[in-house]
């Protein structure tokens, strides 16, 4: 009777223990089901699966005409999971049909293998269908490896840079550096899972698809490159210098064809001591042009009306008011006109020449020009260069800055600007990528030519090119001289500094920038060479040369010049007896019957171009030259003759500031001027005789 209860009891224990038991088995999963959910699936997601990186395809990089300089390869990392392996046989025939290999020796390793890792290759290139075959077996492992190869190796390897996968930060430079964000595309993400137990491969999950960088198209041509490298290598060697450069350019549109910097790289498979040559020095470099800048210097003289082609200066003294500025080796030119003086490059023409500039007009002109300033160049560490304002200059600023000292640019400035003097005047912004491909939509995008501004009229550049063709025809330029091609530029030979005050003995920088062909140039080609020995400083043995070399490479293996007639000749000029006569006097006549009368004593003109009365004549008076001598005029607008008894006034009405006091000094009648801009009213009426008083001239603002 008693058993009954204890029994009960036991039971209702036993209830009590099975319901606690449930209980706390609810709670337990109430608490990781709920409570702990995050935190226990990242722990399963550790242990059952993995969050791997889906990398995109990187963009490619190619020249102007389609060639490749940058892609992507995908190779494959083989290998067969010995523990997943369910018909050794079945797996080794697949395998080794797939990768050509030897399916006994492969069965046999498969074996001896167990249920070990069993690699087969790293660097396996497979089409999409053998990959395809390959992944039908789960316990063949592909891994992929992607390499970024250049198929023309070392050319062109400062510009376009490299690009090294495999690291977490991009390890890069030059243009695969400062385009990264349109060749890279954007990463996606995959989970593989796996069992828990054994570790099987069940496949895996894309969580976000990859997006692939778009492809480049540059400017580049391939060709150039590879010229200008092997004809710098050259002149390199050559010359003895310790660096130099090329840079070729299109002047319709800014386009960079060509840009070679020393050092070179022969070949991208070796190690490179120097880290220099990834760096470009026409991009990142920046010097003293030396004699080069006179071409800007000229334009800018011209723009202003501060000279004319025909205004003359004595070039044989090299003092200044308070310091010096002499021609290179001293040379001793006597009276020069622009062109004379711009042909054998006399430093003293342009210094003084300057001194009818003012600061702000000089200074404007060379920063329209884009001097002093960075350009919009996707390419890393570009310099900016170095012009002053002229609240910095000395004394002595403006006439060394007009021969291209206490300013520094860069190859790609110099080009730039050069460009606008061979296309017209108008400035370019530097172009390097001319169209963005998307692969997956087909769409290409077109990055247009950008002109900045208007730096002179298409007459004023047209002046230029001609003073650059007389370089090249009789000046410093001859060694560039072609028999098939007319070609133009100038020479720069421009003194190093140790320490930006102290110049270095013997050490120059040599450059010559040239247009070819001279009529409607088709190349701007800039040549740059550091520190030449001997001789060879002197830019007319060593830049000249290496440009010369380059454009006749450029016709013998492209297709840019093929086009200009070959075998030009020269003009064989009929040789006449030429006598000793005196110049006749032509002061103050009007230009035609200046030219008549020196034509007709047997003499050439030069500086006669334009109507007025001629105000200066070199050979002067009276010289005894032989005939066929160039005597060069100095023209003035609307100027009055002269009788034997007194000088009469000149007409300065409508005449600007400086060309009152110009035709004033070369006269040599004294005046006083009174306001500022145009001349409205003189109180000596023009054609009337001077007296002792200065002239009084009345300016207005507004011309008349």
């Amino acid at each position: 009777m008693n058993a009954g209860p204890e029994r009960k009891g036991a039971f209702l224990a036993l209830r009590v223990l099975v319901v606690a038991v449930g209980l706390l088995l609810t709670a337990r999963i109430v608490q990781i089901q709920v409570f702990a959910h995050d935190h226990y699936g990242q722990i399963a997601q550790i242990v059952w699966g993995k969050t791997i990186p889906l990398l995109p395809r990187r963009g490619r990089l190619q020249d102007r005409s389609g060639h490749p300089l940058a892609l992507s390869v995908t190779n494959w990392e083989v290998g067969i999971a010995g523990s997943q392996v369910k018909d050794p046989d079945r797996t080794a025939d697949l395998v080794a049909r797939v990768l050509d290999l030897d399916p006994d020796s492969l069965r046999k390793r498969l074996r001896r293998s167990g249920d070990r890792f069993l690699p087969l290759g790293d660097e396996v290139v497979l089409t999409r269908e053998q990959k395809l075959q390959l992944e039908a077996d789960p316990a063949v492992t592909l891994d992929a490896r992607v390499d970024r190869i250049y198929p023309h190796d070392g050319v062109g390897a400062s510009v376009i840079g490299f690009f090294r996968y495999g690291t977490e930060d991009t390890v890069a430079t030059g243009l695969e550096y400062s385009l990264d964000s349109r060749l890279a595309g954007k990463p996606g993400r995959a989970r593989l899972i796996k069992t828990p137990v054994g570790s099987r491969d069940l496949g895996r999950i894309v969580l976000e698809k990859p997006v692939d960088g778009l492809d480049l198209t540059l400017t580049l041509d391939v060709q150039l490159q590879a010229i200008c490298e092997a004809q710098l290598a050259a002149a390199v060697k050559k010359c003895g210098a310790a660096g130099g450069s090329v840079l070729i350019m299109d002047p319709w549109d800014g386009d960079i064809l060509a840009a070679a910097s020393w050092p070179l790289m022969a070949t991208r498979q070796a190690r490179h001591p120097d880290a220099a040559v990834w760096n470009n020095c026409n991009f990142t470099s920046q010097y003293e042009p030396g004699s080069v800048f006179k071409v800007f210097t000229m334009a800018s003289l011209l723009a202003n009306c501060a000279i004319d082609t025909a205004t003359v200066f004595d070039c044989s003294d090299p003092r200044f008011d308070g310091y010096t500025i002499d021609n290179e080796n001293h040379h001793r030119y006597g009276n020069l006109s622009l062109m004379q003086a711009f042909t054998r490059s006399s430093n003293i023409y342009f210094a003084r020449a300057v001194g009818n500039l003012s600061d702000e007009e000089f200074y404007r002109d060379l920063v329209a020009f884009g001097f002093g300033q960075t350009t919009n160049l996707p390419y890393r560490g570009q310099a900016s260069g170095i012009l002053r304002s002229p609240v910095q200059w000395s004394r002595r600023s403006k006439s060394t800055l007009a021969i291209g000292q206490e300013v520094a640019v860069t190859p790609l400035q110099l080009g730039l600007a050069l460009c606008a003097v061979a296309n017209g005047g108008t400035l370019y912004a530097p172009r390097l990528v001319s169209e963005m491909t998307n692969t997956v939509t087909g769409r290409t995008e077109e990055l247009p030519p950008l002109a900045l501004r208007k730096v002179m009229t298409p007459e004023l550049a047209a002046v230029v090119r001609v003073a650059m063709g007389r370089v090249v025809a009789e000046g410093t330029g001859v060694a560039a001289k072609l028999d098939w091609i007319t070609t133009g530029g100038k020479t720069g030979t421009a003194q190093l500094s140790r320490d930006g005050r102290t110049l270095a003995a013997g050490a120059y920088m040599a450059s010559f920038g040239g247009l070819a062909p001279l009529e409607k140039p088709r190349l701007v080609i800039l040549t740059v060479l550091n520190q030449p020995r001997g001789a060879f400083h002197f830019a007319s043995r060593s830049a000249v040369p290496l440009f010369r070399d380059i454009l006749q490479e450029v016709r013998n293996e492209t297709d840019w010049l093929t086009d200009v007639p070959g075998a030009r000749t020269a003009v064989v000029e009929k040789t006449v007896d030429r006598k000793p006569v005196s110049v006749p006097d032509v002061l103050f006549l009007s230009v035609a019957n200046a030219a008549q009368r020196l034509g007709a004593a047997g003499f050439t003109l030069a500086g006669a171009e334009r109507e007025g009365i001629v105000v200066q004549q070199v050979p002067g008076p009276g010289s005894v030259c032989e005939q066929g001598t160039t005597v060069t005029l100095t023209v003035g607008p609307r100027q009055p003759g002269r009788t034997n008894e007194k000088t009469l006034c000149p007409d300065f009405h409508g005449l600007s500031d400086r060309q009152v006091r110009s035709l004033a000094a070369r006269l040599g009648v004294p005046v006083k001027m009174v306001g500022n801009g145009f001349a409205v009213a003189q109180d000596v009426p023009p054609g009337r005789p001077l007296g002792e008083a200065p002239v009084r001239v009345t300016m207005e603002g507004v011309q008349p």
